[in-house]
């Protein structure tokens, strides 16, 4: 027996020795690992931070469309929808212009690649009108198709035209670049000439598609109906988008010229020694532009207010087109800022992982300065009669889909490119970036096209009455859902918000016979339902702001 317990204590000690060295032996390999991990490349650093990133930011997304307040929502979708829009539109004219670069440019004198480019435009102009015109409806009737419900139109013809507003703008900042860095790239002002010549050959060729327009309106009946109304009124704006987006770009790559002394390429690309070369002053001065710009934009909405009705149609696409120039120039301005700002710090030699940083650093600041456009709103910063400060809150929501979306877009080229050239052994890079940029169109522009934009759209269009008629339905759906309500309040919640749906939208009530009354009788007494002085919107204090901003309403269905 004693000798049992020996062998036993005698297990047991080299059971825990044997444990013990296991455990030493784990906690070895674990600091390995460790310093290996802290050892970590460039590119697993730049994988890491896009990981977090990515997951950060869509959470920050959920908490923006879910905002309390409406304003808030508003500007949050405007902003995503742009975003995705921008992003869906680079990456297929990327992916086109790869194409375009490698079997046709290849080896061309300047000529040839002006014209080539200019060419590739003009490619991208045609469809954005034809395509405009089959969603639009226009042309069903010479087809002898059916006529379309209007309110699909809407939605198909506004997602087509700003997905092909955007490429086509990108096509001509392309081609209107090529003839600024091959003909105009001596000194800044002579940069600067291409955007009066860009704004000439620009008008000269909507005018031409508005003679075509107006043709093929007139063909069928000699009338123009609702539909064609439409494809004229989308492709006016579309077209405006493109004039706007490409010399505003144009523009911002001249005062990048006259501040640094480089003139970027067509892409407004850099090389990494130009790029981290930037002084403090420099991305100072980038950003003022930025803002005069803004302030720029200012004048024109005021012009604008000032002009009134009274004006021609010439004037009145000018002034849409200097609407769109000046705000795009802000977000370049403070795009191009940004990255000369955060590139100049030099904290890492990592392309993939700078774009990264930048479109964080972008899209924080973007959705930060959204509450700061709302509480400007709310505190009537901007006057009473806040209609100017309504626009311009829209055009700097505008300018800040442009610049997140562009900094993303920036960032997935980026990988887009760094994937290509690791699998150039077994697939060439052009047909792997073109893949790879489909893949993504095709996954991000349904989802945009069927659940953003209807929802950008809505909220945009909301007015006041609506606003306090969805709450009223919320609240009768959680009475209904809740097990707990009473089927008296029930029928009482229901019966009250039929009434304060007529009362909101002017509507008459039920038709009752010459002196009867509608009643209802509760434990707390007897009340006349359809008495036509009652209004809860106003009794209940509901606060609405003009031209659509409002801040939250309170409204409630039942007083309990």
């Amino acid at each position: 027996m004693p000798s049992m317990m020996r062998a036993i204590r005698l297990l047991r000690a080299s059971c825990s020795w044997r444990g013990l060295t296991a455990l030493l032996l784990f906690s070895h390999v674990a600091i390995a690992a460790a310093e290996e991990e802290v050892a970590s490349s460039p590119v697993a650093i730049a994988i890491s931070v896009m990981l977090m990133g990515s997951i950060g930011f869509q959470m920050l997304m959920f908490y923006l469309v879910n905002w309390p307040d409406q304003d808030i929502r508003r500007y949050s979708w405007q902003v995503i929808s742009q975003t995705i829009s921008i992003f869906c539109a680079v990456l297929l004219f990327q992916a086109c212009n790869a194409v375009v670069e490698e079997k046709l440019l290849e080896g061309a004198s300047p000529l040839q690649e002006v014209v080539i480019d200019i060419s590739q435009m003009l490619i991208w102009l045609i469809a954005m009108q034809l395509v405009l015109a089959i969603t639009s409806g226009a042309v069903n009737e010479l087809f002898g198709g059916d006529e379309p419900d209007l309110e699909k139109v809407e939605l198909n013809v506004k997602s087509w035209s700003v997905l092909f507003s955007h490429v086509a703008g990108f096509a001509t900042i392309n081609a209107w670049g090529s003839i600024q860095q091959q003909y105009l790239n001596s000194n800044p002002l002579l940069a600067l000439l291409v955007v009066p010549l860009g704004y000439g050959g620009l008008h000269f060729i909507y005018k031409f598609f508005d003679i075509i327009r107006e043709h093929v309106a007139h063909m069928d009946d000699g009338e123009e109906d609702e539909f064609e109304k439409k494809w004229d009124e989308e492709t006016e704006e579309a077209e405006n988008d493109v004039a706007g987006l490409s010399l505003s770009f144009l523009t911002v790559q001249a005062i990048r010229f006259a501040i640094s002394g480089i003139l970027p390429n067509q892409e407004g690309i850099e090389s990494w020694e130009d790029s981290i070369s930037h002084s403090g002053s420099q991305w100072h001065l980038l950003c003022f532009a930025g803002i005069v710009f803004f302030m720029c934009s200012l004048f024109v909405l005021n012009l604008e207010r000032i002009i009134g009705e009274e004006r021609f149609e010439e004037m009145e696409r000018l002034v849409e087109i200097l609407n769109n120039y000046f705000t795009f120039g802000m977000s370049w301005c403070f795009f191009y800022g940004a990255r000369w700002a955060i590139s100049s710090s030099q904290f890492t030699k990592e392309n993939a992982l700078l774009m990264v940083v930048i479109a964080l650093f972008l899209s924080t600041v973007s959705f930060l300065f959204i509450f700061l456009l709302d509480k400007v709103e709310d505190n009537h910063l901007l006057g009473e009669d806040s209609e100017v400060g309504e626009n311009a809150a829209e055009r700097l929501i505008q300018g800040l889909g442009i610049l997140i979306g562009f900094s993303w877009e920036q960032s997935f080229d980026t990988a887009v490119a760094v994937v290509a050239a690791g699998l150039k052994s077994d697939c060439p890079v052009l047909i792997s970036k073109m893949i790879m940029s489909v893949c993504l169109v095709l996954i991000v522009f349904p989802a945009w096209r069927n659940h953003i934009l209807p929802t950008e759209r809505e909220l945009s269009e909301e007015t006041p009455e609506k606003a306090i008629l969805k709450q009223y339905a919320k609240q009768h759906h959680d009475f209904f859902v809740c097990h707990k309500t009473d089927e008296a309040d029930l029928d009482k919640a229901h019966i009250l918000m039929k009434r304060h749906r007529r009362d909101l939208h002017g509507l008459k009530g039920p038709s009752v016979p010459r002196g009867l009354k509608h009643f209802t009788v509760t434990g707390k007494g007897i009340s006349e339902v359809d008495a036509p002085a009652e209004h809860l919107h106003s009794e209940e204090g509901t606060k609405k702001k003009k031209n659509g901003h409002q801040k939250e309403l309170s409204v409630k269905l039942l007083d309990n």
